[in-house]
């Protein structure tokens, strides 16, 4: 844990987080967008080019904001991948928040999500936001406990329609001065 730190996504780290995408994949995760990994050969040469138009605003999709992503890694390994929106549109407010991160399975439960969601406060102060609003499933109690470690404040719980399905998402907000 000592190791950990939060970096700008580069070729170094590809190859593990490839493999992470594989754990991802395993679990059937869909609560955090990761890349496909059987897809690699068709996003390999353009990741970093999208994360960076991503970052300045060039090209997005309709309802997006620009956002930062940022990689989680110690001792040569991808833990974690993280994004700060720079903005909120109204479905950004119920769910999404500024900050959504996660950690590769096998990395998960050992206090990684917490040091990572440090980090990303961190930066998400950098870029001028003051109070991060920060959200999860109900019952992600996992990922709530990261936030209120980090000094989240319970906002309340909305329901949202997200790709089809009715959830419950809890909403916190994080002040990220120190």
């Amino acid at each position: 844990m000592k190791n950990t730190k939060l970096v700008i996504p580069s070729a170094e780290y590809l190859q593990s987080y490839l493999e992470a995408c594989r754990e991802f994949q395993r679990i059937d995760n869909n609560s955090y967008r990761v890349h496909d990994p059987d897809t690699f050969e068709k996003w390999r040469n353009t990741i970093f080019e999208e994360y960076e138009k991503a970052r300045r605003g060039i090209d997005l999709q309709e309802g997006y904001v620009p956002a930062s992503v940022f990689w989680l890694v110690g001792d040569g390994e991808f833990i974690g991948t993280g994004s700060i929106r720079h903005a909120l549109t109204p479905a950004l407010e119920k769910f999404g928040g500024h900050i959504g991160y996660a950690v590769r399975p096998s990395k998960q439960n050992r206090g990684y999500g917490t040091r990572q969601l440090e980090f990303l406060l961190k930066e998400a102060s950098k870029l001028g936001i003051g109070r991060a609003l920060v959200t999860c499933d109900d019952d992600n109690v996992g990922s709530y406990r990261v936030m209120e470690k980090n000094g989240g404040i319970y906002q309340d719980t909305v329901e949202s329609i997200i790709n089809g399905t009715p959830r419950c998402i809890r909403r916190y907000w994080i002040d990220t001065t120190p």
